[in-house]
């Protein structure tokens, strides 16, 4: 038996039309698993799936703006009629405000909430009750090492990637009567569109101050979700796995 085969499995991966989200999905596509490519954006979502169905793997579009309650119900009544339930939901779309705390208006907050917390929420427990179809499942948060070391310019966006933390263990100890487990990956600094923001002389700090003294590839962010998300983890929930190099023991 391969505990990491994800063969027959529904997977839903939010914002996986680039960096870590689609990283991921490449990955538990690999292992096995029908991955519904997702993000804001139809054509995105199409593009990123059409690269995968190239590539010999199962992919599905379809755009969901977790910030949105209607694309929320309507993933879950697309994924009840099509699928018949879901068995994986890695929550990875995020609004990532860079700006200081003093700059940090009522509506950019009420919209980071909507998005980071909000929707996550809500979309898990839309999963919950695909899961229960199925008799079991597992999701996995993707938080961010500035969850328990906030960053400065990324003081909201530390705060709910705190909350995620908390979020996941209160559905670990709800739902796992119904073999549902809950878990959160804690990235460090991964090669995305958020790592570029860094300049120059931060990048250098960065790697001079990581004991593995590299940036993360979102593969390998995919590699522990996967982990997570099959047979190999069946006896993990209520966990944080900080995936970042060493960055969070060593700059600290």
């Amino acid at each position: 038996m391969n505990a990491f085969d994800l063969t027959g499995k529904t997977a839903l991966v939010t914002g996986s039309t680039m960096g870590i989200g689609e990283g991921i999905a490449r990955v538990l596509a690999r292992a096995g698993a029908h991955v519904i490519i997702s993000s804001r954006k139809q054509a995105d979502c199409e593009r990123v799936a059409g690269e995968f169905k190239a590539q010999g793997l199962s992919a599905e579009p379809r755009a969901c703006h977790i910030g949105k309650m209607d694309d929320i119900e309507a993933m879950e009544t697309h994924l009840r009629e099509t699928r018949g339930g879901l068995d994986i939901l890695v929550n990875n779309a995020v609004l990532s405000p860079w700006r200081t705390i003093d700059d940090t208006d009522p509506g950019i907050f009420a919209k980071a909430l909507d998005v980071n917390l909000r929707g996550n929420w809500y979309l898990s427990v839309a999963a919950t009750r695909l899961m229960k179809m199925k008799g079991g499942g597992a999701i996995i948060n993707i938080a961010s090492v500035a969850a328990i070391h906030p960053d400065r310019m990324l003081g909201l966006y530390s705060t709910l990637k705190t909350a995620m933390l908390g979020m996941s263990r209160a559905f670990a100890l709800e739902y796992g009567e119904h073999n549902i487990r809950v878990n959160t990956i804690l990235p460090g600094v991964i090669k995305t569109k958020l790592a570029e923001a860094f300049d120059e002389a931060a990048t250098k700090m960065i790697l001079s101050s990581t004991p593995l003294g590299r940036i993360g590839a979102p593969e390998e962010i995919g590699h522990a979700v996967l982990y997570l998300a099959s047979p190999a983890g069946a006896f993990v929930t209520g966990a944080g796995l900080i995936v970042d190099g060493g960055l969070s023991i060593a700059s600290h």
